[in-house]
């Protein structure tokens, strides 16, 4: 019995078998001219030479029997009414028409089962079964249908995809398949991308999404992923800095989309890329190499400039080029001239790197040494059985020419070596093999909605309570709406104190030059009083010598639920730009990990602690704001004092 489908939020993980590998498809309407979409559709079926049964109903008549997918290729104003008399004979309806949500008009619904991919799609196409399911020029180059890649690519926008798909081609990477998801009716990109995962268990699983219109389902696509060990590798368009609170937030300026989006797919071993060249070149790498065990790199090369940008390119796309061990440098200078250098870059000379019996030798020594998990070779295109650089090698090997076009290294690439035609292509290849550099295990929790505790703003001592109440350490403070209390509570703190307007959490005290630091016994009186002039009470604090100023804020995001963000602080976090920032959801000991690898790890045994420190109290802060209902909870500075990370300052905005 198929599932009663009205919107995609009904639907969970569908059987796409019947979708990728149909034993009967229809192609309903646009078979009258050669140009329409149903005519364009059949000729694909027909050259890609199609092995099931082809039915091209009118599309007035609807279906006598069932099929395992409807191609309707009709106008958008007919669609509603042929997907009716459908409804239920066919498994999958894919509607190539557009003029619906996009252009302000009403979605498709089905009510006996049948579920909708699309509408304003261009189809899909797969390859091993030669279901060219689409009217999109692009498959015009296709039909040979070419395949066992193990690539599999799903896309938001079809136009966008197919071009994709013809871009691997040109390198002489297949993809196996190809899915458009159009408006979404019934089946979103990250639905559809998990129904590949079960239906074809694809090596490697491409992604254009234009957006990401649910959270959880995206995180459940890459936990499906990690869970089955297939690498995803995702172009996602659409990324802007997130919007701030009601209130000027370092929280919001330093957790934008963009950071909270790549710590979520690295969190789950997924690369984001920035381009569709960059989307082709990482698919191919994953789907003839797999994974490698580390980063470090070998680079053999016969010139010295070129090992020196291979090392820049390598360095840039986060692999290393480990120096060689003195045992390792002698047994590869046992193959070399005495000119040449094998420090890594192993430089073999020029008048060597043509020598494939030496060059065999010095590729096999480097893989079998065990100080590297990847090796590019800067040589030819004929060289790549020399190098070892083939699909499926123990170790990860590229060979990179230079200053080549695509086409002149596909014939190597259908053949199975790893060739590339420049050196940038090489490294961006190699760098999609190095293995994943976290692993975790959460659930993002629903979006809680606006009902906490707060009935409005907190002010500035409210602020530190509530900081305080959950776990926080705060400096020593008392409340002051008189120039006599200011002094008795500078005698009682310590000199010299920093005074503060007790004003909302949404006003930034600074700007609002509501802050003085360095107060002395000597200033005290002359500052309190012009600030009380404003009736507004102070908060007198002690002004604590901090080693180093951190950050730690919370804000509560409509799609990632509460998104924690930490790092260096004072009054130029953003400028500093040194700040993690994921879904809450991810947990405190990934956070704690993602610190010390960013910030505190760089100087080795002189910040211990700190990452576990500054995550505990970041989550303290989250806990504060799920408790309340906070759309934001920020304390910067941060003060690291004989060890101890103190707030200096809070602000908890409703």
């Amino acid at each position: 019995m198929r599932p009663d489908v009205t919107n995609q939020s009904d639907l969970r993980v569908p059987d796409l078998r019947p979708l990728l590998s149909p034993a009967t498809v229809a192609v309903i309407g646009g078979t009258s001219r050669e140009t329409g979409l149903g005519a364009r559709t059949l000729r694909h079926l027909r050259e890609a030479q199609f092995g099931g049964e082809v039915l091209t109903p009118d599309p007035r008549d609807g279906l006598d029997r069932d099929v395992d997918v409807a191609l309707l290729c009709v106008p958008a104003a007919a669609a509603q009414e042929v997907l009716n008399r459908i409804d239920g004979r066919a498994t999958f309806a894919v509607v190539f028409a557009s003029g619906f949500e996009e252009t302000g008009g009403s979605s498709l619904t089905t009510a006996r089962g049948t579920i909708v991919l699309g509408p304003n799609t261009v189809g899909l196409y797969h390859a091993p079964d030669h279901a060219l399911l689409t009217f999109a020029q692009a498959f015009d180059s296709l039909v040979d249908c070419r395949h066992g890649s193990g690539a599999f690519l799903v896309s938001q926008s079809g136009a966008f995809g197919a071009r994709v798909v013809t871009a691997a081609a040109r390198y002489g990477f297949h993809l196996d398949g190809f899915i458009g998801s159009g408006n979404e009716v019934h089946l979103d990109a990250c639905t559809l991308a998990r129904g590949v995962l079960t239906a074809v268990e694809p090596r490697v699983l491409l992604l254009y999404l234009e957006g990401i219109r649910d959270a959880g389902t995206l995180q459940a696509l890459l936990a499906d992923a990690e869970r089955r060990g297939v690498p995803v590798v995702c172009l996602l368009g659409g990324l802007s800095a997130a919007g701030s609170t009601a209130a000027a937030s370092h929280t919001a300026a330093v957790s934008t989309d963009t950071a909270v989006t790549r710590e979520l797919f690295e969190a789950y071993g997924a690369m984001l890329v920035g381009s569709d060249r960059e989307l082709v070149l990482a698919g191919l790498g994953l789907s003839l190499m797999g994974r490698a065990a580390g980063r470090r790199t070998g680079i053999v090369t016969g010139s010295g400039g070129a090992g020196v940008v291979a090392a820049d390119l390598l360095s840039s796309v986060g692999l290393e080029v480990p120096v060689l061990s003195a045992g390792l440098r002698e047994r590869l200078m046992a193959h070399l001239p005495d000119i040449a250098s094998a420090r890594n870059p192993v430089d073999v000379t020029a008048q060597t790197i043509g020598d494939d019996a030496t060059l065999e030798k010095v590729c096999a020594t480097l893989r079998e040494s065990g100080e590297v998990d990847l090796v590019v070779v800067i040589g030819r295109e004929n060289q790549a059985a020399a190098a070892g650089a083939h699909a499926g090698a123990a170790l990860p090997t590229v060979v990179a020419t230079l200053d080549r076009e695509p086409a002149s290294v596909k014939p190597r690439i259908e053949a199975g070596e790893v060739v590339l035609p420049d050196l940038d292509s090489a490294c961006r290849v190699l760098a999609s093999c190095a293995p994943p550099r976290w692993s975790v295990d959460a659930c993002l929790r629903p979006v809680a909605a606006d009902s906490g505790s707060l009935d409005s703003d907190p002010t500035a001592s409210e602020s530190l309570r509530l900081v305080a109440d959950a776990g926080v350490e705060v400096a020593g403070w008392g409340a002051a709406t008189t120039v006599a209390e200011v002094l008795t509570h500078g005698e009682g703190l310590g000199w010299p104190v920093v005074l503060k307007s007790d004003v909302a959490a949404g006003v930034h005290k600074a700007r609002a030059g509501g802050v003085r630091l360095d107060v002395t016994a000597a200033t005290a009186r002359e500052v309190a009083t012009e600030l009380l002039a404003s009736g507004i009470p102070l908060i007198v604090a002690r002004q604590l010598r901090a080693s180093m100023e951190l950050f730690a804020g919370v804000r509560r995001d409509p799609q990632w639920g509460l998104v924690v963000s930490a790092g260096l602080g004072g009054a130029h976090v953003e400028l500093l730009d040194r700040t993690v920032a994921m879904p809450a959801a991810l947990g405190a000991e990934h956070f704690t990990r993602r610190l010390a690898a960013e910030l505190f790890d760089r100087v080795a045994g002189r910040y211990d602690g700190l990452a576990a420190g500054l995550a505990a109290a970041a989550f303290a802060l989250a806990d504060l704001a799920d408790r309340t209902g906070a759309a934001l909870v920020e304390c910067n500075p941060l003060g690291v004092v004989d060890g101890r990370i103190v707030a200096l300052d809070a602000r908890v905005v409703r």
